[in-house]
């Protein structure tokens, strides 16, 4: 730890993940946004071990999970984003949000100890619970797993930051429908974030 101008700033990475001041959001982990991750098998593999030592530590874990939205209320820039993020030039082409469908790829549950919220932009802190809860639990670091990392990931992250939060990115738990998509995000953020596996993490609790 780092004590300057104050304030004890948390120095080695054991610190900045210690469980009892450390909450995991599994953002968007439906079956459907999984499937759709070049990477999805691997991040369903991974984030279930990272999950397991969790709740053996007794990590809070929170759940994000989409909203009761359509296109229309979603509006027209983030239809014209989605179009770009997916690669197709016909918003007929996109799936609809959310109605109707699983909201927790199998093996990823919440169980009832743990906190879901709605979601409604690719960000957790837009128009959600989600803060009160990091609040109200006086979490200090916050664990990123789910799809995608461009997207719901990324906005986070950065909120997350300039909020106050010690974020952290699991590489091998997030993903996108793009390898070069993740490449160039995850290039991003390591940049400003700490970035690790989640064999890390474990091995950390």
């Amino acid at each position: 730890m780092i004590r300057w101008a104050g304030m004890e700033i948390l120095e080695q990475f054991a610190e900045v993940v210690e469980p009892k001041h450390t909450g995991l959001l599994l953002w968007n982990v439906s079956p459907q946004a999984m499937s759709r991750c070049f990477n999805g098998a691997a991040m369903l593999t991974n984030t279930k071990a990272l999950v397991a030592k969790a709740r053996d530590r007794g990590v809070r874990i929170m759940y994000s999970k989409p909203g009761p939205v359509d296109w229309k209320s979603v509006g027209a820039p983030m239809i014209r984003m989605r179009m770009k993020q997916m690669r197709v030039s016909d918003p007929k082409a996109l799936e609809t949000p959310g109605a109707g469908k699983a909201a927790f790829a199998q093996g990823l549950e919440p169980e009832p100890n743990d906190i879901v919220f709605e979601q409604f932009l690719p960000n957790a802190f837009l128009g959600t619970s989600f803060e009160w809860w990091l609040r109200k639990y006086q979490l200090k670091t916050l664990i990123l797993a789910g799809a995608s990392i461009e997207t719901g990931i990324d906005g986070t992250a950065r909120d997350s930051l300039n909020l106050g939060y010690y974020t952290v990115v699991v590489r091998d738990c997030v993903g996108s429908p793009f390898k070069d998509t993740y490449d160039a995000a995850l290039l991003s953020l390591e940049r400003i974030f700490d970035i690790v596996d989640s064999a890390d993490i474990i091995r950390e609790w």
